[in-house]
């Protein structure tokens, strides 16, 4: 293992794994290949898992499957992991449409940051970002990689509800409302493929993927709306 991992015993039958508080894509590379070989030779005994930035959560079935599982993960700690479960990973292409008449609220950023919209989507539109882990909302994206010149406080009295949707940027993220939510991030645009279809995630991406945000037109926008199918652009990361 790269990193020095802690692994504390919550409760009955929770097995945390936790590494150094950075957020790093070596960090969480190395979380998922663990994550993954965890589920392949553990999975008969795991009831879930599931991980954030620094912190892979393991609970188990029965308490009684903790201590070998225990004894097997600090043996672990000091050997490299398998290539066989490093992920497969993919760069992921979003459309958004930036502009006001399907994103009006984008010029309450614009005016706060006093950017012009060519070079705020130019900007945003540039970067690959990391896709970390899914939380706060179902759905909802953590994702690393914003550039500081787009950053921009929390608004101070979040608005009561931001259509599910819409691309925003909060601080120094950005990100996709999955559902109709209150929010203190500024909506900058709004994606047209919905996130759930019949209650499920309909979305591809998986941790450690990246995605690129690429701009479309208010008609384009309607028309992938429209569409019973959408096909992902995506193209394989070597990172």
């Amino acid at each position: 293992m790269k990193y020095p991992i802690k692994i504390l015993y919550i409760g009955n039958d929770i097995i945390e794994l936790h590494w150094p508080e950075i957020i790093e894509e070596d960090l969480l590379v190395e979380m998922i290949t663990l994550k993954n070989l965890i589920l392949r030779k553990w999975h008969i005994i795991i009831s879930s898992i599931y991980h954030s930035y620094q912190i892979l959560s393991v609970r188990l079935k029965h308490v009684a499957n903790s201590t070998v599982f225990i004894a097997w993960l600090e043996e672990l700690m000091n050997e490299p992991l398998p290539e066989l479960d490093l992920p497969q990973r993919w760069i992921w292409t979003i459309p958004v449409c930036y502009e006001q008449e399907i994103a009006p609220s984008i010029n309450i950023y614009l005016e706060k940051k006093n950017m012009d919209a060519q070079t705020f989507i130019k900007q945003h539109c540039a970067r690959q970002y990391l896709l970390y882990f899914y939380g706060f909302l179902p759905g909802f994206m953590y994702l690393g990689g914003l550039p500081k010149t787009l950053h921009i406080p929390r608004k101070d009295i979040p608005d009561r509800k931001i259509n599910k949707g819409s691309v925003a940027i909060g601080g120094a993220q950005t990100g996709i409302y999955p559902i109709d939510s209150p929010g203190g991030w500024y909506v900058v645009g709004k994606m047209p493929i919905p996130i759930f279809g019949n209650g499920k995630l309909n979305l591809p991406f998986n941790p450690g993927d990246k995605i690129q945000f690429e701009a479309i037109s208010s008609k384009e926008f309607t028309d992938i709306q429209g569409s019973t199918n959408y096909h992902w652009k995506k193209t394989i990361y070597h990172g």
